[in-house]
């Protein structure tokens, strides 16, 4: 059972160093959602906060009996970490449990943790790890996903075997992440204009968002790298200019509609 985690870096991706960084949501937002179907174009929003918080056991506190704090209960806490996890010694090293990557819909998790060099069991440091994120970044640039940050965490299981998961999670963000927006919305559904090469039934199921589908931060920039993903097959090695609005409804329901204007590169 992973218990705790080991330790928490934020690794930036840069959106300027992504080769299709042209593609974007049109810009700002109202500071209002309206109903009825007004429209809200996306913008440069600010980053949420994406710290991640220790993984610990609390002790309940018994009705009645309000527990006062004790000047040894940070040396009582840190005694037990000590014990279920006990710090390196020399020679030693973490051992790798497994590998795991998340945040889109449109990337194979499979085919990115291949790339790595590491398997179960083996031995790994805080430097395979950096090289570890610097290809799995390098990866998600070439698969157009459209984050600005990506986390890379690291959970180690209790017990003296210094067994760890390394995590990587990709952090969206879009319109959705602005604070009137955030939380769940309904898909109602998406249009297109420009597409020429790739028909709207081609565009939508590269999107892969279905009708009353729950929506929420990420699911705009998910759907570019969707879209992108389908036109490199037509447009090897070119720039699709994608841009969008974001209609949004309140009443009867949060119901969130796409609608999306498609710039294809002139042909040759």
């Amino acid at each position: 059972m992973i218990s705790q985690i080991r330790n928490s870096a934020l690794a930036t991706l840069s959106c300027a160093a992504v080769a299709l960084a042209s593609s974007s949501l049109a810009t700002a937002a109202p500071t209002e959602v309206k109903p009825s179907g007004a429209t809200v174009a996306g913008a440069a929003i600010a980053k949420p906060s994406t710290q991640a918080a220790p993984l610990c056991a609390v002790a309940p506190v018994q009705p009645g009996a309000p527990r006062q704090a004790d000047k040894n209960d940070d040396k009582d806490d840190d005694d037990d970490d000590a014990k279920d996890f006990p710090p390196l010694k020399k020679g030693e090293s973490f051992h790798l449990i497994g590998f795991s990557v998340s945040g889109s819909k449109h990337i194979d998790e499979d085919a990115l943790i291949a790339l790595l060099p590491e398997h179960q069991g083996d031995p790994i440091s805080d430097a395979q790890i950096k090289a570890d994120s610097d290809i799995i970044k390098k990866a998600l640039i070439a698969l157009h996903v459209h984050s600005p940050d990506v986390t890379q965490s690291t959970l180690q299981r209790s017990g003296p075997d210094h067994c760890i998961w390394v995590i990587w999670d990709i952090q969206h963000v879009d319109a959705f992440s602005r604070v009137p927006y955030q939380g769940f919305w309904k898909f109602g559904g998406q249009t297109f204009s420009g597409n020429k090469a790739l028909t709207n039934e081609q565009l939508e199921k590269a999107i892969d968002l279905k009708p009353d589908e729950r929506v929420r931060e990420g699911a705009i920039s998910d759907a570019i790298t969707g879209m992108q993903q389908a036109y490199d097959k037509v447009f090897p090695g070119k720039t699709v200019e994608i841009k969008g609005k974001l209609k949004l409804t309140v009443e009867p329901a949060r119901v969130a509609n796409f609608e999306w204007q498609i710039v294809e590169p002139t042909a040759n």
